[in-house]
Order: C-alpha cells, then sequence, then structure tokens
C-alpha cells in the first residue's frame, strides 16, 4: 500500500475486542510481523475508529457486550465505503453454527480461541493480499471504462 506521498505504507488492522488480555497479545503480534495495529473494545468505538482511520483489515470478536461482532459486521458491510475491508471474525465457540452465521454476515473468515500465531497470520497475509488483488482489478476496471467512454464519444 503506498501513503499519499508515495512510499510505502504499513497496512492498518482494527482489533476489536472486550477481552484486553486478548487485544494486547494479539496487538503486540501483529505489529512485531510489521502491521500497524488500531484497537478497539467495543462495537461502537471500532465504527468511530472507522470513520478516523483508514483500515485494511478487521479482526473482531464474535461475542462482545452491548453491539456484538455480528452486529458490528452488519453496521460496517451496509456502508459502501467499508464493503471492500474484510473482515475476521474471532470466537472462543468453535462451533459449526458460528462459523456459518459469521460467513452469512459476510465476514471473509473465521478464526477460533485461543488464536494460533501461524493461522492468525496466514489468515491476515492472505486476506491483505486479496484486498489488494481486488483494488487493483477496481483500478484496471476504472481505467477500461475511461478509455471506453472517450472512444465512444469519437465514434458517435
Amino acid at each position: 500500500m503506498e501513503g499519499e506521498n508515495g512510499s510505502a505504507r504499513k497496512e492498518v488492522i482494527l482489533l476489536v475486542d472486550d477481552e484486553q488480555d486478548h487485544l494486547i497479545i494479539t496487538r503486540r503480534f501483529l505489529e512485531s510481523q510489521g502491521y500497524t495495529c488500531l484497537c478497539a473494545d467495543r462495537g461502537w468505538e471500532a465504527l468511530r475508529v472507522l470513520r478516523e482511520q483508514a483500515v485494511d483489515l478487521i479482526l473482531l470478536d464474535l461475542h462482545m457486550p452491548g453491539m456484538d461482532g455480528y452486529c458490528l459486521a452488519e453496521n460496517i458491510l451496509a456502508q459502501e465505503q467499508y464493503r471492500s475491508i474484510p473482515i475476521v471474525a474471532f470466537s472462543c465457540y468453535d462451533l459449526t453454527r458460528f462459523k456459518q452465521r459469521a460467513m452469512r454476515t459476510g465476514m471473509a473468515d473465521f478464526i477460533p480461541k485461543p488464536v494460533d500465531r501461524a493461522r492468525l497470520l496466514a489468515t491476515v497475509r492472505d486476506q491483505l493480499r486479496l484486498r489488494r488483488r481486488l483494488s487493483q482489478l477496481s483500478a484496471i476496471e476504472d481505467e477500461l471504462v475511461e478509455g471506453a467512454a472517450p472512444a465512444a464519444a469519437s465514434s458517435a
């Protein structure tokens, strides 16, 4: 990813979890891998962070007080400007029904707690790589559409 001045910028991950220990451990691990992490311990706080900061990936706990992870994901995905941000769910309940509900809600993946670091890192890398590729495809599509418009106008 490039910053405004053309320099490479670290990819930004928003961590959302009401369990402070999990939030701190996950943040430290991901930062040690070169990512920038923003943290929120409530759904409403995560929405505030999204309004204020550019985010490349969201990792969220499904079971939080107040606005749970499902409701938060639905709120995020309902807003056009955030739909390209992959959301990965965490849960201590590694049950098929929780995974299926997360996928139906529009989340990109599911990681059971306690989190296996190798799996977490692989998932983060995969989701960010996919997001970069989709962004590149979208830019190419925009260029093609822009190039087709003058051609169509000159043939008219």
